[in-house]
């Protein structure tokens, strides 16, 4: 059985994950990317910030504290799920998973700091983040459940659409990654842009976007249509969606301001937990309340 404290430390590990995304977009925001100039180390002489790097070196570091508690939040899940591990491997695996990303993504930002902030190191330093915070977003729903699917259900083109929803939230990522990589906000005056026209890339971001409303707006009458319980996910996926938008088209037109560019890194984060819940949902297991009565999937 899932406890109660397991379910807070997993939405602890999810807001953890998207504190990252936010904590990094703080950082390139107010050019502190080299705020520490050495890794792992802050400096070639101090494991921390010193008075000398300033205001700068307190909000790389702190970035990079954040990335700790990240993994003390995995260790302490690791142990709260031991006992039971044989019960629901999928939940120590997912947790398991997230553990392993920490010192991927330590490693790709200490490389991002040895190459000056390159814009496509940067890049793929974001990645790995956003899957965090997708398999977070995974890993606490399923501590609501039992990982016992509820059997055959009807034809549907939910399921289908649901990874079409998905896939076009990953489209929207990666795009809106080559729009960062190419904006005014580098992370230091020392790092360059990936230079893509600033444009056009912001229109190849915007098109999947508007894709992506298209098909969630679609799955949506679907859903009320058939009475399913993709309705809630699929309204609040839609309502960050309108919300994403309304931002950056904002800021897009009045100069990408600072605080703009904040809020959208927390709508992003938002917008993959979403989707992920709204694929989820397509595919329903018992509750702990209903345990007894669930059908085992058939593979």
């Amino acid at each position: 059985m899932v406890t109660t404290k397991i379910r807070i430390a997993a939405w602890a590990m999810l807001i953890a994950q998207g504190g990252i995304i936010f904590s990094g977009g703080i950082v390139r925001l107010t050019g502190s990317g080299l705020g520490c100039t050495d890794w792992p180390k802050c400096t070639p002489d101090s494991l921390v910030t010193t008075p000398e790097m300033g205001i700068h070196g307190v909000i790389e570091f702190g970035n990079r504290l954040l990335a700790v508690g990240l993994a003390l939040i995995g260790v302490i899940i690791f142990l709260m799920l031991w006992k039971n591990r044989k019960k629901r491997p999928d939940l120590f695996w997912l947790n398991l998973g997230l553990l392993a990303i920490v010192p991927v993504q330590a490693i790709v930002g200490g490389i991002t700091v040895w190459t000056k902030l390159n814009p496509w190191v940067v890049a793929g330093h974001f990645v790995p983040s956003a899957i965090a915070v997708g398999v977070a977003a995974y890993f606490v729903r399923r501590t609501y459940d039992t990982g016992v699917r509820t059997g055959h259900k009807a034809p549907s083109p939910l399921p289908a659409l649901g990874w079409i929803i998905l896939g076009l939230t990953a489209i929207v990522v990666l795009f809106g990654v080559l729009t960062t990589g190419a904006g005014p906000h580098s992370g230091s005056t020392m790092s360059t842009r990936n230079g893509l026209d600033n444009v056009w890339i912001t229109r190849s971001h915007a098109f999947p976007v508007w894709l992506l409303v298209i098909a969630t707006i679609t799955s949506l009458v679907l859903a009320v249509k058939k009475h399913t319980v993709m309705v809630r996910p699929l309204i609040v996926l839609l309502a960050v969606e309108v919300a994403q938008g309304i931002i950056g088209y904002v800021q897009y037109f009045t100069g990408v301001p600072i605080v703009l560019v904040a809020f959208h890194m927390i709508g992003l984060s938002a917008t993959i937990a979403a989707s992920v819940a709204v694929l989820d949902s397509a595919y329903p297991r018992s509750t702990q309340t209903n345990a007894d009565h669930a059908v085992p999937a058939v593979h």
